[in-house]
C-alpha cells in the first residue's frame, strides 16, 4: 500500500520540489548578492548614505603634493593606519581606494579575521576623504556573506550549495518537462510560465553554475602563468625607482596605451597585476615586477582562464558591470522560478499527492468491501 502511494508521488517531482524548498534561502540570498555585487557603484553610494566614515586621522606629508601620484596616496594611507595597502582601485577621476591593508588574500580564514579597512584618498589634494571597514560597507558585507563557508568547508559555501541546487533543479525540471511532453500533458498557466522561464534561461544558468564551480575548485584547470601577449620594447622615464607604482603605471601605459585603474600588489612588489578595469578582470592586465620595473606578461580574457571565467560568470559579456546585464536578468528570472515553484508546489503538487493517497485508500477500501461480500 505505502509503496503504491510513493510510486504515484513520482520521485522526479519530489526531488524537484524538495530541492527547491530546502535550497530556497540559499538561492534567494544568491540572487540578491548577484545583483548587488555587479552594481558596486550604486551599492557603495547607498553605503555612504547609510554609514558615516570612520574617524580620519590628521596626516601630513613631508613633501609637496604630487597630484595623481599613487605612490603618495599609498604613503598617506600608511601614515593613517600604519599598514601598507596591497589593492589599489581608481574610482572616478581622482579618488584612489586603498584596500588589503592586512593581507591580499581570498583565503576564508584570512577573510574571517580581516576587518577589510578601506582608505579613500583624493589624489588631487592627497587628503583622506573616507575610511571604512566591513562593518560600514554594504559592498564588503555582501562579499563577506558570499564567502561564508559553514564549518569552514568549501562544499558548504553559499555559492556551492546554490550551484548544486540549481543543477538538481535544472536536471529534474528538464526530465519532468520531457516526460510530460511525451505524455502530451497540458500545463495550467502558472506551470507553463514556470517551464518557459526555465527553458529560456537554462543555458545561462548552467554557465553561471559551471563558472561558480570553477572558481571554487578549478574545474577547468588553472591559468598558465607563462601565457602572454607580445610585450613591446619599453623605455623607463628617468632613473629606475624600485617599488614605485607610478613608474610602473607609466610603463604599463607605454605597453597598452592606457593607464591602469587597478593594482594588486603581491610578494613585496615582485608580482604586481595592473588592470584597465577597477575590478581587475575586464580589459587587459599587465603583470610586473615593480622592484625591477620589468613587465612579465600581458593578458586578457583570451589567454587568462580566470578572467574569462569571471566575465562569463558576472554577466558583463552582455551588458557590463554597474549596468543592467544578463546577470540581472537571469537573477530576476531565477527569483521568479524559485518563488513561483513554491506557489506551484503548495497549490498543486501537494494537492495531487493528497488526491492520490485518497484515491488509493478509497480503492483499497472498496476492494476490501468486495472481498467481504
Amino acid at each position: 500500500m505505502q509503496d503504491a502511494i510513493e510510486a504515484k508521488c513520482d520521485w522526479l517531482t519530489l526531488v524537484h520540489k524538495w530541492t527547491g524548498l530546502i535550497a530556497l534561502p540559499f538561492l534567494v540570498l544568491s540572487f540578491i548578492l548577484a545583483v548587488g555585487l555587479t552594481h558596486t557603484s550604486s551599492l557603495e553610494a547607498l553605503s555612504e548614505k547609510i554609514y558615516p566614515s570612520l574617524p580620519i586621522p590628521e596626516v601630513k606629508l613631508d613633501q609637496a603634493v604630487q597630484p595623481g601620484s599613487w605612490d603618495q596616496a599609498l604613503k598617506v594611507a600608511r601614515l593613517a593606519v600604519g599598514k601598507e595597502g596591497h589593492v589599489l582601485t581608481q574610482r572616478g577621476s581622482n579618488i584612489l581606494v586603498i584596500q588589503a591593508l592586512e593581507a591580499h588574500s581570498h583565503d576564508p580564514a584570512v577573510a574571517k579575521s580581516n576587518p577589510h579597512v578601506k582608505v579613500e584618498v583624493d589624489t588631487n589634494t592627497m587628503q583622506i576623504v573616507r575610511i571604512t571597514d566591513k562593518s560600514a560597507s554594504l559592498v564588503l558585507q555582501g562579499h563577506g556573506i558570499h564567502a561564508i563557508r559553514v564549518f569552514d568547508l568549501s562544499w558548504l559555501s553559499l555559492s556551492f550549495v546554490s550551484s548544486v541546487a540549481l543543477l538538481l533543479l535544472l536536471v529534474s525540471g528538464g526530465a519532468m518537462v520531457w516526460r510530460d511532453h511525451k505524455a502530451k500533458r497540458q500545463y495550467e498557466k502558472m506551470s507553463l510560465w514556470h517551464v518557459r522561464a526555465g527553458q529560456a534561461t537554462g543555458l545561462i544558468m548552467i554557465i553561471i553554475v559551471l563558472t561558480t564551480l570553477h572558481m571554487e575548485f578549478g574545474l577547468f584547470g588553472r591559468t598558465d602563468r607563462d601565457e602572454s601577449h607580445p610585450i613591446p620594447t619599453l623605455q623607463l622615464t628617468g632613473v629606475l625607482q624600485p617599488g614605485s607604482v607610478d613608474q610602473a603605471r607609466d610603463l604599463v601605459k607605454q605597453a597598452t596605451g592606457a593607464l591602469p585603474r587597478a593594482a594588486f600588489i603581491r610578494d613585496g612588489g615582485n608580482d604586481v597585476k595592473f588592470s584597465e578595469e577597477g575590478d581587475g578582470i575586464g580589459g587587459r592586465s599587465t603583470w610586473m615586477n615593480i622592484n625591477t620595473q620589468t613587465i612579465n606578461r600581458i593578458t586578457d580574457w583570451r589567454n587568462d582562464k580566470q578572467a574569462l571565467n569571471f566575465i562569463l560568470h558576472d554577466g558583463r559579456w552582455l551588458g557590463g558591470m554597474n549596468a543592467f546585464n544578463i546577470n540581472d536578468a537571469v537573477a530576476l528570472v531565477m527569483a521568479f522560478l524559485v518563488l513561483g515553484g513554491v506557489v506551484i508546489a503548495r497549490r498543486k503538487h501537494g494537492i495531487a499527492c493528497s488526491d492520490t493517497v485518497a484515491n488509493l485508500v478509497e480503492q483499497s477500501t472498496g476492494a476490501g468491501e468486495k472481498e467481504k461480500e
